[in-house]
């Protein structure tokens, strides 16, 4: 039986459940909250017929997870809606007035990034990452830097699109250049995440190295 993740995946990311695509864009949300330091870090897809995200996965708790898969937050609501209407990067102090809370979460999480996910002009999702550490604020530098993973993560999105182009199947996102442009993006936030985290370079190396395996398998 298909999880709610996995649905909602499928549904508006076309990734389908347990796939190379899925698991590596996991990862890029995993490494992004190691960097940053979280605690945990949730991706949520833009629904774009409700007006509003849904949460699509969440990394860091096993508990967290189940409990937030699928529940929606207005575009314009809180820390993570306003990051969905601006189209900017936000930190702020996080809301979940209007959606079921673990205990967790209802005691209160310190601070929140919240950065879209963007494909030109297109708002495909958010990445959020959370901590619950008392006084701990996110600054503007983590903040930007975690942005570069949400990018990241669109991108992987865009290269699965590009490859079902090619395959002949049929696509939920609208096209927005070519491949070129893709691969040039990627290498440029590959650079500049290295640049100012270097210990990213190892498991960069191997999300990397799983694009590449989607890539060979799309060829084929």
């Amino acid at each position: 039986m298909q999880s709610e993740s996995e649905g909602v995946l499928t549904e508006f990311l076309g990734l389908l459940p347990s796939t190379p695509e899925a698991t590596t864009l996991r990862q890029i949300v995993e490494l992004g909250v190691g960097v940053v330091h979280a605690d945990e870090g949730s991706l949520l897809v833009v629904d774009a017929d409700a007006g509003d995200l849904r949460f699509a996965m969440t990394v860091g708790s096993a508990e967290s997870e189940p409990v937030l898969l699928g529940q929606r937050v207005p575009i314009g609501s809180g820390i993570t809606g306003l990051a969905a209407a601006t189209r900017q990067v936000q930190v702020g102090a996080p809301i979940y007035r209007d959606i079921e809370q673990t205990e967790r979460l209802s005691e209160g999480p310190e601070s929140v990034i919240a950065a879209p996910m963007l494909l030109g002009d297109v708002l495909i999702g958010v990445m959020t990452a959370v901590t619950f550490i008392r006084g701990r604020i996110f600054n503007s530098q983590e903040a930007m830097l975690y942005a570069r993973f949400a990018h990241l993560a669109a991108l992987l999105v865009e290269q699965a699109r590009l490859l079902k182009m090619r395959e002949g199947d049929g696509s939920q996102l609208r096209a927005l250049g070519g491949t070129a442009r893709v691969e040039q993006e990627i290498l440029v936030r590959l650079r500049r995440i290295v640049g100012e985290w270097p210990g990213a370079l190892g498991p960069l190396a191997r999300i990397v190295e799983a694009v590449e395996e989607i890539a060979v398998r799309g060829s084929r």
